[in-house]
């Protein structure tokens, strides 16, 4: 985090524009949709300008401009992640789940928020849901898909000759 604020300063400060924000204080957020208006103003911004206002211009609700901002976020968030990983031709879609679970998330923390307000209860869904529970266990789920694509093949292979034995009879038991 630290590192990502550096280098956001100094494109603010090498930009001329350092009367500019990336971010306010998002881990305060109540709500998740407070979250995400807080968290990265440039994209929030861009988001609001070029596909909710255009949405509700044509006619969608709001709850519909919602759902449209998140399905192409929770598309961009998966193909960003599926470049680094390489895994264009296996798609696990955990990135793209996770966004669409925020959905609810942001009814229910909503709900909350007006239910009791200056509770800190919505903030505590927030970061268990998203910080603790979620992003890790998406990046721990795309890692292990990884880690199976491109050691499965090279795994008998790479194995000392005393224990191919054992890793045949331990696959010939699970598949029983």
């Amino acid at each position: 985090m630290c590192l990502a604020f550096d280098w956001m300063s100094i494109f603010k400060h090498c930009d001329l524009c350092s009367l500019y924000s990336f971010y306010r204080d998002w881990w305060n957020s109540s709500n998740v949709s407070s979250y995400w208006r807080l968290w990265n103003l440039p994209v929030h911004y861009w988001l609001v300008r070029h596909l909710y206002f255009p949405c509700i211009r044509f006619g969608f609700s709001k709850s519909a401009a919602m759902f449209i901002v998140f399905l192409f976020s929770a598309i961009l968030h998966e193909v960003v992640i599926a470049i680094p990983f390489h895994i264009f031709h296996i798609m696990k879609p955990y990135a793209f789940m996770g966004m669409m679970a925020q959905i609810p998330l942001v009814a229910i923390t909503k709900y909350i928020d007006k239910v009791m307000p200056g509770s800190s209860l919505g903030n505590i869904i927030f970061w268990m849901t998203f910080c603790i529970i979620g992003q890790p266990s998406a990046v721990m789920m795309y890692a292990v898909d990884y880690w199976r694509e491109n050691t499965s093949a090279s795994l008998e292979t790479s194995v000392a000759p005393e224990c191919r034995s054992f890793l045949w009879i331990k696959t010939c038991h699970n598949e029983l």
